[in-house]
């Protein structure tokens, strides 16, 4: 399945169209995206986001609303029926949590991966989290628009977005739930699908290869027609990893790679790696630079299947819990006995939204 690895499964929840007595309401909105306007990839002014309203959002107009954030995973895009909605809706009617906006935001563009990080080569994509989307639905919903009534939440791609966005800006959002998270530990990266194995080195390299005697803008326009005849999407994920984490704007690929093949031998710049793993690692440096900001946090929630298909990230959540026991930063950790995705649902809905309205603040 081309993007099943930190990728948001596509769930048959049939949006918000279930027979609910009281239903809340879905809608697509296309808003601004500035913070985007950088991207050496693609040119869009306008991004979509996903937004969930409760069932009396409309009958009570005094009422102002918590938001949870979702941010989707690799590859991941919008839903037009809101996959959410349903959960979200049978929770409120059962009087298991309290009424809140959701709003549901994807990383996607030409290589399907953001990582929700801000980029010389793809954009600005944390600035377009916490400015664009933020600001957009601050000014435009019933929202408490304050810190702590704010959540961020996310699958995959979109746990480490999760993850690293409530690291650096606790003043934007104090509740943080990632689940299933692309976080490594010591040995994440050379355990992960980019390098174990020989991962994608051979394809990669081959590209690269293609792509040196070119000049700019050909190199450029072959780059583009390349990544629409990838059929391993872990090329793909390995290049949009590399321009996230490693970019540069010279030329085509855009980004930094970390080996070379020489004869029969592989060598490594370590300097390269080093950028290469700080992307989904670096946790510990992370936790003792950004401690002050973790310590603000009212909750820090992580959620991950122990069958999960990426072992990396099974290991990478044990490995990011135990430093937080060491940093004794208090945090909730909710285990379950799935797969990368195959418990999805049930961690939304006996995990995900109980946990975080035991923080979110509420009028």
């Amino acid at each position: 399945m081309k993007y099943f690895v930190l990728s948001l499964f596509v769930l048959i929840l049939g949006g918000c169209q279930n027979p609910i007595f009281n239903k809340g309401n879905w809608t697509n909105v296309a808003i601004p995206a500035p913070s985007l306007k950088n991207s050496l990839i693609e040119s869009e002014s306008e991004k979509t986001i996903g937004v969930y309203l409760p069932p009396s959002y409309q009958s009570n107009l005094d009422k102002k609303y918590p938001v949870v954030y979702f941010l989707h995973g690799y590859g991941g895009g919008v839903s037009k029926e809101g996959y959410t909605c349903w959960l979200l809706d049978s929770l409120i009617q059962s009087k298991l949590v309290p009424e809140m906006i959701m709003v549901e935001v994807s990383g996607r563009y030409t290589f399907h991966g953001s990582f929700y990080e801000n980029s010389p080569v793809t954009g600005n994509w944390e600035d377009f989290v916490i400015k664009d989307v933020i600001g957009y639905v601050d000014a435009n919903y019933r929202t408490i628009a304050k810190s702590g009534s704010r959540a961020i939440s996310g699958h995959s791609m979109g746990g480490y977005g999760t993850l690293n966005l409530g690291m650096l800006h606790p003043e934007v959002f104090q509740v943080v739930y990632g689940m299933s998270p692309g976080v490594f530990n010591e040995e994440g990266l050379a355990e992960s699908q980019l390098f174990k194995n020989g991962g994608t080195i051979r394809p990669v390299i081959d590209l690269l290869n293609k792509l040196k005697p070119l000049g700019k803008q050909e190199a450029h326009r072959v780059y583009l027609e390349h990544v629409k005849s990838i059929q391993d999407w872990n090329v793909e994920f390995t290049l949009a990893y590399g321009m996230t984490f490693a970019p540069q704007t010279d030329k085509a690929p855009y980004f930094e790679y970390p080996l070379a093949v020489i004869g029969t031998d592989t060598i490594r710049n370590e300097e390269v790696w080093q950028k290469w793993e700080k992307g989904f690692g670096g946790v510990s440096m992370e936790m003792e630079q950004y401690q002050s900001n973790f310590a603000k946090l009212k909750l820090l929630g992580l959620d991950c299947g122990y069958h999960d298909d990426f072992r990396w990230i099974v290991d990478g959540t044990l490995y990011y819990s135990k430093l937080l026991v060491e940093k004794q930063l208090p945090h909730v950790m909710n285990w379950h006995s799935g797969t990368h995705g195959s418990r999805f649902n049930e961690s939304v809905e006996k995990g995900l939204f109980p946990t975080v309205v035991t923080a979110l603040e509420f009028e």
